[in-house]
């Protein structure tokens, strides 16, 4: 079976045994849990990250996700890429905690799903600073003072958060092979227009000013002309909400796939 959810940043509590025990369903060996980005296992390399990757290791399911716009990109970049299911890969922990590449197509029990993880981040209204500059204190103090939140490049924040050209040509190149026919779409942002739908919604009652499209929302945009698909999944947003009957996104909830079919 494969299940679904959203972020997690770095708080994996939803998984424990307690609240696996609430869901509807028995989550077993052989199953897999998608997060839709922003999981923050690979953040820092400190005892957090030891104990957290202990932990997921002992769970009953196998731990597949797309990149978020919290995630530490140089941390990612030190698994390398491999092959799985008919798409790029970094097993952080072999065949068990799983990083689903930009771009891919993969087939996972019988599914076809694109995977196109990133966002941009919006909680940076006190700017993104740079420890190499020589004026980094007196921005920082700066941006303390002002009371809103900021990010430190390479610490966290990376530029990474969003893709280049050649990985949104990739996926292109990846949907062509398959006649842009896939089961489900699996990213952590999505495209302007559904984004427009969502802050328009009475579901929505978060500040939408930082929120301006980006090359990635554009992408999606560009690819919701083309593409076929059951259902849309993604996270990001930090809430639980049918947008519309092929778009679905995640938080806390754990979802089944054989659901949506």
């Amino acid at each position: 079976m494969i299940y679904l959810t959203g972020d997690c940043h770095g708080d994996f509590g939803r998984f424990a045994k307690r609240e696996r025990m609430r869901l509807p369903y028995f989550l077993q060996p052989e199953d897999y849990v998608i997060v839709c980005g922003d999981l923050g296992l690979l953040w820092a390399k400190d005892k957090t990250f030891a104990y957290d990757l202990k932990w997921l290791l002992a769970l009953p399911f196998k731990l597949l996700w797309v990149q978020g716009n919290h995630e530490n990109y140089a941390m990612i970049a030190e698994y390398p890429l491999e092959w799985w299911n008919g798409g790029k890969v970094r097993h952080i922990a072999r065949d068990k905690i799983i990083l689903l590449e930009r771009g891919q197509v993969f087939t996972i029990e019988g599914n076809r799903f694109f995977t196109f993880g990133g966002a941009s981040s919006h909680d940076i209204q006190g700017g993104i600073l740079d420890r190499d500059s020589p004026t980094y204190d007196k921005e920082k103090k700066r941006a303390i003072r002002s009371g809103l939140p900021y990010r430190v490049r390479n610490v966290s924040w990376w530029e990474q958060e969003l893709p280049t050209q050649a990985e949104l040509q990739e996926g292109r190149d990846n949907l062509e092979k398959v006649g842009y026919l896939v089961d489900y779409v699996i990213t952590h942002c999505m495209a302007g227009s559904m984004q427009d739908q969502l802050f328009d919604s009475a579901v929505w009652e978060h500040d939408d000013s930082t929120c301006e499209k980006d090359v990635l929302n554009q992408y999606f945009d560009e690819l919701e002309e083309k593409l076929q698909y059951q259902c849309w999944f993604c996270g990001h947003y930090h809430v639980n909400h049918w947008l519309d009957e092929k778009h679905r996104i995640l938080y806390k909830d754990i979802v089944r796939l054989d659901d949506f079919r």
